[in-house]
């Protein structure tokens, strides 16, 4: 991700009227209102009807499959990041003829509720759901990106927006089937108002160990607070995995993505965002060419922890690369070179920036890239179904 992707969030994925009018009534059929204003507490009845039987064991962590690779979709869910479309995920499986194994949605907290219906939606699709926790509010994606104070690292650290954080723990619980959580994605950039860029950088007076640059160690102690309130409310089908960005921003030494880590007790696996050029003023660079700069780095980092790419992808311009060879270069390496990478996670949406011009990164953008793509997920290395049975 970069500063420049998030300018505007005008979802435009392709769809046919009666496939959204079959989901829809598919979708309000199958669940309740489950959202929960989290002034009114945690409790949210229609999660308990989403409880699975997961056998004595009770629910499993996600494992990462023995060989191959999870496929799974991302196409942004509108403004909020919230508004999953089961016929998005539908239209997409019938575009690249593969299911996604997993697919996410955000919890942005100015938002201010708990909900199990993105929980159903995409259960019910047959995916496992990966929940992002995403402290902040208003303006969201707007500009000027900044620090904002009532969601900082301090404050949570503090506990101050622990009801939220339970009442979320809460829904999990309930929803009884396993559920891959993050907190504060891409904390290494400097276009989220939870990056150490903004709660304090490279200072070491203003908090904690004055060792430590005081942006990165606030943010390895809100990670172990929201990750100990989900423990201490007995969530046993949470899997942890932590989200940098692929490249820091600032690129300065006290910024580096190792400082965030959180330690290996509050981490499942480590995930790592990989994006080619997103808008037409950046530079052109293959999947490669990031994944590089990061791969040795990640499993030096959190040696037996298993990886994945929670979010990829490139826009098309062709004036500057071609992405269906950036798709196949991609997914080819995934299966040749970065084998430890277990599920990969891509990116499809298309926006508009404040400039006017278009960033369209959905993987139908052109023939040409559905056709790479699809053949490239088309190989047996890639599942499309998550089964614990892979892992063995």
């Amino acid at each position: 991700m970069t500063l420049n992707r998030r300018e505007g969030k005008q979802l435009d994925t392709p769809g046919r009227a009666w496939l959204i009018a079959l989901a829809l009534a598919t979708y309000l059929a199958a669940c309740s209102d489950g959202t929960t204003p989290v002034d009114g507490g945690a409790t949210d009845a229609g999660a308990r009807e989403a409880s699975a039987d997961t056998g004595a064991g009770g629910p499993a962590r996600i494992l990462p499959p023995k060989t191959g690779c999870y496929l799974g979709m991302f196409p942004g869910w509108g403004e909020y990041e919230d508004s999953i479309s089961v016929s998005t995920l539908q239209e997409f499986r019938q575009l690249t003829g593969r299911k996604v194994a997993f697919t996410a949605f955000s919890n942005a907290w100015g938002r201010d509720y708990s909900s199990n219906k993105q929980l159903l939606a995409i259960a019910g699709h047959g995916a496992i759901p990966m929940l992002r926790i995403m402290p902040f509010g208003s303006p969201y994606w707007s500009k000027p990106f900044g620090f904002q104070d009532k969601y900082s690292l301090e404050r949570i650290i503090k506990g101050e927006h622990d009801k939220l954080i339970a009442a979320w723990a809460d829904v999990v619980k309930k929803f009884g089937k396993p559920v891959m959580v993050t907190f504060a994605v891409e904390m290494n950039g400097n276009w989220f108002p939870w990056s150490g860029w903004f709660q304090g950088g490279a200072k070491t007076d203003g908090y904690g160990d004055p060792k430590k640059p005081d942006g990165p160690e606030k943010f390895v102690a809100a990670w172990r607070h929201v990750w100990s309130v989900f423990n201490k409310r007995g969530v046993t089908n949470a899997t942890w995995y932590w989200h940098p960005n692929g490249e820091s921003y600032p690129v300065e030494s006290w910024n580096t993505m190792e400082r965030y880590y959180p330690g290996h007790a509050y981490v499942d696996w480590v995930a790592v965002s990989v994006y080619g050029a997103q808008t037409s003023g950046e530079d052109w660079k293959s999947f490669g060419a990031v994944m590089d700069k990061v791969y040795d780095r990640l499993q030096k980092l959190a040696p037996g922890k298993p990886l994945m790419i929670p979010e990829w992808g490139v826009g098309e311009f062709p004036t500057k690369g071609d992405k269906a060879k950036w798709y196949a270069d991609a997914l080819l390496a995934l299966r040749t070179k970065y084998t430890r990478i277990k599920i990969a996670v891509l990116y499809s949406e298309r926006w508009t920036n404040s400039d006017s011009s278009v960033s369209d990164l959905r993987v139908n953008s052109t023939p040409a890239a559905l056709a790479a793509y699809k053949k490239g997920v088309s190989a047996a290395y890639f599942h499309d179904s998550y089964k614990a049975s892979l892992a063995k």
